[in-house]
């Protein structure tokens, strides 16, 4: 589904070139999820930003599905950590928006629409604004946008990283299921190193900006059931902890 092969990026801001990314190699298969953590400013979003299509590598290549990342295409979704909602539109406006715009009549928007946000939890809060939900909620409506268009590849920048402590560990379970349930390959940037743990079939260390490969992780027992208390969950993040220098 995603090849890197040799990433760099450099920016320009302010008349000053800044390197992001310095040689980034990585894979991850279809229906495969992706965690990527390192320090701030490292370059995690700009990587996510690559896969999106939405920014051109300096130096290097990167694939998505054998293709060159498009930000116009319908497979991928990307989820930022605002949420990116419309504070003037209903959460059923929010979540149909997308097929508003591809042209589906008001019909086959319902029809689409109506279930995910029955599957999500959300069906009383069809007609309320952002301003009335929770932040878990409206991460929820993001997620319902984003599923309405049945996406191949699901891109989340720190989603749950404003949220408090119980509700982003409900919500990290949530998108866990949306993941396994909808057969999505999933690329997620996050601080939080059991978040990482929890979601990522692969985890990608990254060290400091220049954001360069540390290592990556093989997690092969996410989403078995107990793993957040197993010894191996707490042995991948004491690991984690060792390569981002975090002292315990």
């Amino acid at each position: 589904m995603i090849l890197a092969e040799n990433l760099s990026l450099t920016y320009k801001q302010e008349n000053v070139h800044i390197k992001a990314l310095s040689d980034i190699s990585c894979h991850l298969e279809k229906g495969s999820s992706l965690a990527v953590i390192g320090p701030s400013g490292c370059g995690k979003s700009s990587l996510l930003f690559l896969m999106a299509g939405l920014n051109k590598p300096t130096i290097g290549k990167i694939m998505i599905n054998g293709k060159e990342p498009d930000a116009a295409n319908p497979d991928t979704a990307l989820i930022l950590q605002d949420y990116g909602l419309f504070p003037w539109k209903t959460v059923y406006e929010n979540a149909s928006l997308g097929l508003n715009i591809r042209g589906f009549n008001k019909k086959n928007q319902r029809e689409i629409v109506i279930p995910i946000l029955e599957k999500l939890g959300l069906a009383e809060f069809v007609n309320h604004f952002p301003t009335q939900l929770s932040g878990g909620q409206r991460q929820r409506v993001a997620i319902a946008r984003s599923l309405a268009l049945k996406p191949k590849l699901l891109l989340m920048d720190e989603p749950l990283s404003s949220l408090d402590a119980l509700t982003r560990e409900n919500l990290q379970k949530f998108i866990l299921d949306v993941w396994v349930n909808n057969n999505l390959t999933l690329v997620l940037v996050t601080h939080s190193i059991e978040e990482a743990v929890f979601l990522g079939s692969k985890i990608l260390v990254m060290s400091d900006r220049p954001g360069r490969v540390i290592d990556i992780i093989e997690n092969p027992l996410v989403g078995s059931e107990g793993y957040r208390q197993s010894p191996e969950f707490h042995q991948i993040c004491s690991k984690l902890r060792r390569l981002l220098g975090v002292i315990n």
